[in-house]
């Protein structure tokens, strides 16, 4: 009997990844139902799927009942939920649900999804981290970057994704500036923000999957360079638009680490950032809980086995047990431009074409 997924976000680049990813992997995808949900009809129109349908955002009164209608029309077996916001609501709501959900204990996903309550909990494990102040009133920015110390630092609100809102300042006035600006032209408050230490060295994306306690499968990556980068203030973004994959034994038993330190028994999905200092010592920078990277093709396209994969295979309780639950094919890169499909091509072939010139 065919089982039904329900895929958020759908239309937008990431799921659009995730469901591709799905598709690829060993798993007869034919024995499943796939539909997808958006907010936004002219993003859901660009669904892979021939089944979509339109929810409320999910901070609305409505998205519960008429997710919870959704689930008992279609006889949904497992949702996937695939944004920050969707995460939040459906780990509060899960047991109204009558379906699977495979996501991280409910103060987990609270403490990952405010950076700033993140960073508390990594700095009572003792974890390296970039200096963090959460901000009050805009009085608040000289005495927070003194504190802080250093030539330049980072702003971002405390809570989102993409490096949205984010950028480097050099001094109190470009951060009163900065923070204006998102306030009067976004709706965004001053304590929706916060100032951190600046970090110009290696930047890191972990991609894993966690069952009772135990990682499924993990995967890291550095990212090259930034998609768009050219275009930003700060010449940065979460998302690179070249990626290759890596094994680092210290960041990994950072991760770890971090991991543990969060609320409740790891399970489902744990996604973190690390970035380096000058001295190149690696800080934990936010977990994307819950949900899979945006790259998620080099997690799930390298290596032996698919996160994706072992996602669906854990959501339905299929007890998995890798050899080798680190699964890292070193050396493979992801490119990635607008308008194409994400590429993963091997280091040697990449430095093959580099030579061909006329």
């Amino acid at each position: 009997m065919k089982k039904t997924l329900l895929f958020t976000g759908v239309g937008g680049g990431g799921t659009n990844n995730l469901i591709e990813s799905f598709r690829q992997c060993r798993l007869p995808w034919e024995d499943y139902t796939l539909i997808g949900t958006n907010l936004a009809a002219e993003v859901l129109a660009k669904s892979p799927l021939e089944e979509n349908y339109l929810l409320p955002v999910a901070t609305d009164a409505q998205y519960e009942p008429a997710l919870r209608k959704l689930i008992e029309q279609r006889k949904v077996d497992l949702v996937i939920p695939n944004n920050d916001r969707e995460v939040g609501t459906i780990s509060e709501i899960r047991d109204r649900l009558g379906c699977r959900v495979f996501l991280p204990d409910v103060q987990a996903i609270a403490t990952a999804q405010d950076k700033h309550l993140f960073y508390e909990c990594m700095t009572k494990a003792n974890l390296p981290m970039a200096q963090s102040r959460a901000l009050e009133t805009l009085r608040d920015i000289p005495r927070v970057m003194k504190d802080i110390g250093g030539e330049k630092f980072w702003i971002r609100p405390r809570r989102g994704s993409g490096s949205r809102g984010a950028t480097w300042i050099r001094n109190p006035e470009q951060a009163e500036w900065w923070i204006r600006l998102w306030c009067d032209l976004r709706g965004y408050s001053v304590e929706d923000f916060q100032i951190s230490e600046f970090l110009p060295g290696r930047d890191y994306a972990f991609q894993s999957v966690w069952k009772d306690g135990r990682m499924v499968v993990g995967k890291l990556v550095e990212r090259l360079e930034y998609f768009f980068g050219a275009n930003r203030l700060s010449g940065m973004s979460s998302t690179p638009a070249i990626a290759r994959t890596l094994r680092d034994e210290a960041a990994l038993e950072m991760i770890f680490r971090a991991v543990k330190a969060l609320p409740g028994e790891p399970h489902g999905n744990f996604n973190f950032d690390l970035k380096g200092r000058a001295d190149g010592t690696m800080c934990v920078t936010e977990c994307n809980i819950g949900r899979f990277c945006m790259i998620t093709p080099i997690f799930d396209r390298t290596g032996k086995h698919s996160t994706v994969e072992m996602y669906v295979r854990s959501a339905f309780g299929e007890d998995v047990q890798l050899d080798e639950p680190l699964d890292i094919e070193e050396d493979m890169y992801l490119l990635r431009e607008l308008d194409t499909l994400p590429t993963i091509i091997s280091g040697q072939k990449l430095r093959t074409l580099s030579t061909r010139r006329i």
